[in-house]
């Protein structure tokens, strides 16, 4: 068998950081508010999520390369990981079907 290309393998584990309908739901949210940080508790209000349910789905997207974060005191911050650009080509794709489909993501 032929060795996977590491850009495949990144994409993969990016795919699979997004695999559930609220990571996707923050995903949209991140992307609509172009350039701008979120703490923890600005994204569990949007979506109306308790803290510990946004902060283990925000993990998962961190470690998935899907989002970077940033410390300030006691709060972390969260965006879109804007170094892989697949990242931004999936949040776009997201927004578009999300607006063409009418679909609610509050």
């Amino acid at each position: 068998m032929k060795p996977i290309n590491e850009s495949i393998t990144k994409a993969s584990e990016i795919i699979k950081a997004l695999g559930h309908p609220v990571r996707i739901q923050i995903l949209n949210l991140l992307s609509s508010k172009k350039n701008i940080k979120m703490s923890v508790k600005e994204i569990h209000e949007s979506l109306g999520l308790t803290q510990s349910e946004t902060s283990r789905h925000l993990i998962v997207m961190k470690y998935g390369s899907v989002l970077q974060y940033e410390k300030q005191g006691t709060n972390s911050y969260y965006f879109i990981n804007d170094k892989h650009s697949f990242v931004s080509c999936i949040a776009t794709c997201v927004n578009k079907f999300t607006e063409h489909n009418r679909i609610s993501v509050k």
